[in-house]
């Protein structure tokens, strides 16, 4: 299996690939004063903001501090996930390729634009829903119909659509490169598996949303619940990501194989997942007009 630091039989990197000025955690190369400023806050919030979402992951529930805490996480998210999207678009969009040569990045910027970009969007829709609908007082709650619940139809709609952008970009990549014979394709096969949450969760969403479109009627506490499991799972997702390739900080060079990697994302996600499953399932199934004795 090929890595990161050895993406084909004609391209091992060397140990100092790895060091040099590059990106705190995720290992990309600084390209200038712009991309350094938004990396190393994107960093600085990113871990702030998984850590306070763990905190809170594992805290008592509906009590006082869960409440404050939650309105710190909402700015955090806003700082985090926003940063996120303007270093996307600096460095899927606007870095020169030849920068990648002795720091090789985990995605082609082609594979970038597609896959990390339906990330982006689909963690952007399960913060939205978590925390503009939450769990608030009556006089604060967001209402069916409203121009919130307008926009987070439109918002889950555009997450979809990347989200199958995504997979049109892989499947593609898939029928025309040469099987196991580069890192770029393990990439695609692993990130098939990694990335099939986002179409699932945003649909999920959705299908929650035109419920409450008709029925007039939402379970605020649960729709809440549902997001911030969301929320955090892709949230941990990036980290995993990120400490899954990585051949500097936690694995000799020249890092992790396919199987080991998918075991440390996939692993810790049914931590998070497992003991809810069942809850959401439930809520998500009575949802529909039929379930809660209304129709339209």
């Amino acid at each position: 299996m090929w890595t990161r630091y050895n993406e084909s039989s004609s391209e091992l990197h060397p140990p100092s690939a790895t060091g040099g000025d590059v990106t705190p955690f995720s290992r990309y190369p600084l390209q200038d004063s712009f991309y350094k400023s938004m990396a190393y806050s994107h960093v600085f919030f990113g871990f702030a903001y998984l850590g306070l979402m763990t905190w809170q992951f594992l805290g008592k529930k509906g009590t006082r501090a869960h409440v404050q805490l939650g309105l710190a996480l909402k700015w955090l998210a806003l700082c985090t996930l926003g940063g996120g999207w303007v270093l996307q678009i600096r460095h899927s969009w606007f870095s020169d390729p030849k920068v990648f040569e002795k720091h090789p990045a985990l995605f082609s910027l082609p594979f970038a634009r597609a896959f990390v970009s339906a990330f982006g969007s689909s963690t952007v829709v399960s913060a939205l829903n978590c925390f503009v609908v939450g769990v608030k007082e009556e006089s604060r709650k967001v209402s069916a119909g409203s121009l919130s619940h307008l926009m987070l139809l439109v918002a889950t709609n555009l997450s979809l659509a990347a989200g199958v952008n995504a997979y049109v970009y892989i499947f593609g990549e898939l029928m025309t490169t040469p099987a196991w014979s580069s890192f770029h394709f393990d990439m695609l096969v692993e990130m098939t598996v990694i990335g099939s949450v986002f179409p699932l969760y945003d649909g999920l969403n959705f299908f929650v949303l035109i419920q409450w479109w008709r029925t007039g009627s939402l379970n605020y506490v649960e729709h809440h619940v549902m997001n911030a499991v969301w929320t955090m799972s892709k949230s941990m997702a990036a980290f995993l990501l990120f400490a899954a390739h990585d051949a500097h900080f936690f694995w000799p060079h020249p890092g992790l194989g396919l199987y080991a990697r998918w075991a440390l994302q996939l692993g810790p996600q049914l931590l998070v997942l497992g003991p809810y499953l069942l809850r959401i399932l439930r809520y998500v199934a009575n949802a529909s007009p039929k379930a809660n004795g209304k129709s339209k």
